[in-house]
Order: C-alpha cells, then structure tokens, then sequence
C-alpha cells in the first residue's frame, strides 16, 4: 500500500512539475504575442501613411538602373 501511495506522489509532483512549466511558457507565449502584436500595428499604421501620401512627381526620380 505504502508504495502506491509514493508511486501517486512521485506522479503527482511529476504533473505539478509539468503545470509549472506549461504555465510559464504560456505567459512567455502571451508576452512574445503582445510584441508581435504591436510590432503589427505600427507596421499596419506605416504602410497607411505611405499609401495615403502622394506619390510625388515621376520625373523627379532616377530613371531604373536598366536604362
């Protein structure tokens, strides 16, 4: 009986063990997540500025470097 019982407690540390960490790599996963998520907003708000800008004059700009 005793070693049952101190099998169920190795197992129970072991599953203790293995929550603790989950837990952990999941806040560092929500973290990591909330950079890349700003990191896409600014990216997102940088490319509308640059769609919404003008373009410029055409004949201003170097010919391609094929020409």
């Amino acid at each position: 009986m005793e070693a049952r019982v101190e099998e169920l407690e190795i197992r129970l540390a072991h599953l203790d063990y293995a929550l603790q960490s989950q837990g952990e790599e999941l806040l560092h996963l929500q973290q990591t997540n909330n950079v890349l998520t700003q990191q896409l907003r600014e990216l997102a708000e940088r490319l509308r500025a640059l769609a919404d800008a003008p373009s410029g004059d055409p004949a201003a700009e170097p010919p391609p470097p094929h020409y």
